[in-house]
């Protein structure tokens, strides 16, 4: 049973974000992705603020979520983005190995689409260190049709209680990327920063070539959102407009290479309490380390350059990245949901 036109409209119209959904410039795929979600015990997909039915529905995400035997931080450093679920890497528990040799012992990962948040789940039940996030990457989306997308954000809803995060979500409109996929892109960022949203996770935001059209669609949200702007490579004042969004910006490989000197002016405004450190293994390696060959044990090269920034310790800036990300991970979690997730050794 779909929602009729004149139903969803109502339905729009009491939402306390009054846009006409006819006049956004996405108009025919959010109608799709909008009226064709599902009633029978899924999601309503839309980008205005939630009707109770979605409240209610994310109720039962939220107290599915408690009881999941999802992989918390262990003690030690923290990669805040990776991907060792690529299939390009051929065996990830030898670089968790590695990592952990080094005193790096978990590690957030990067969704790409249905197909990764599996291998994901596989790898966290070998690994304890590592930590799922599920999300329609903007790579995954331009490669899909609207249909194939819609199918895929009713299975992230189904999936996000075994995630700690949702993402990577948001737009990269290269061209080499974006192939006119920009209205496909930005509608599922939306589906996705609600889901999120009501869902009470952080997200991992993949922005590139797209920053104004991403802070119109993060202001819609306003404080609804909080999460992390992975690999961010921009300036002071890019840094200033996302911290002034409440987002945390995360660096990586990119903050080693010496002719990135806005980087580097960028890193030194940002506030240790919103400073985030990855690798985005196995891409955006630092000097000296062959692309597509990035390993997480490349995150202390990242802390050296960021701690001579600081003008602080390799261990000040890793200690501090690892307790900003457990305060964004745990932020909306009572101690009860503390208590209730599994303890890992």
């Amino acid at each position: 049973m779909l929602l009729p036109e004149a139903d969803f409209l109502r339905f729009r119209k009491s939402s306390r974000r009054r846009e006409n959904i006819k006049a956004h410039p996405n108009s025919v795929l959010l109608l799709r992705l909008h009226r064709q979600s599902l009633l029978r015990g899924k999601i309503l997909l839309h980008c205005a603020k939630p009707h109770r039915f979605l409240n209610a529905f994310f109720g039962v995400l939220n107290r599915s979520a408690r009881l999941s035997n999802v992989n918390r931080l262990r003690p030690g450093w923290v990669d805040a983005h990776l991907h060792l679920a690529d299939p390009r890497i051929d065996d990830p528990g030898a670089l968790v190995e590695q990592a952990e040799a080094q005193g790096i012992h978990s590690f957030l990962q990067g969704g790409v689409g249905p197909e990764d948040w599996q291998r994901q789940r596989e790898l966290a039940q070998r690994h304890h260190g590592i930590l799922p996030a599920f999300g329609l990457h903007p790579y995954w989306v331009s490669d899909h049709t609207a249909d194939e997308c819609e199918s895929a954000l009713d299975q992230l809803a189904r999936e996000l209680p075994h995630a700690l995060a949702l993402g990577e979500t948001g737009l990269d409109f290269r061209p080499h990327i974006c192939k006119d996929s920009e209205a496909r892109q930005i509608a599922c960022f939306e589906a996705q920063l609600e889901m999120a949203r009501v869902g009470a996770k952080p997200v991992i935001l993949h922005l590139v070539q797209a920053v104004d059209e991403a802070e119109r669609v993060l202001d819609l949200f306003g404080a609804g959102v909080r999460g992390l702007v992975h690999a961010f490579t921009g300036s002071a004042p890019q840094a200033e407009a996302w911290l002034k969004r409440d987002l945390h910006l995360s660096v990586g490989g990119p903050v080693c290479r010496p002719d990135l000197t806005r980087l580097h002016q960028a890193v030194k405004i940002i506030p240790m309490d919103r400073l985030l450190l990855e690798t985005d293994s196995p891409d955006q390696p630092p000097p000296g380390v062959v692309a597509g060959h990035n390993t997480p044990s490349s995150l202390l090269l990242v802390a050296d350059k960021v701690a001579e920034i600081k003008g602080l310790s390799r261990a000040q800036v890793l200690d501090k990245s690892r307790e900003n990300l457990e305060k964004l991970l745990y932020a909306n979690q009572s101690a009860n949901h503390s208590a209730n997730q599994s303890t890992n050794p």
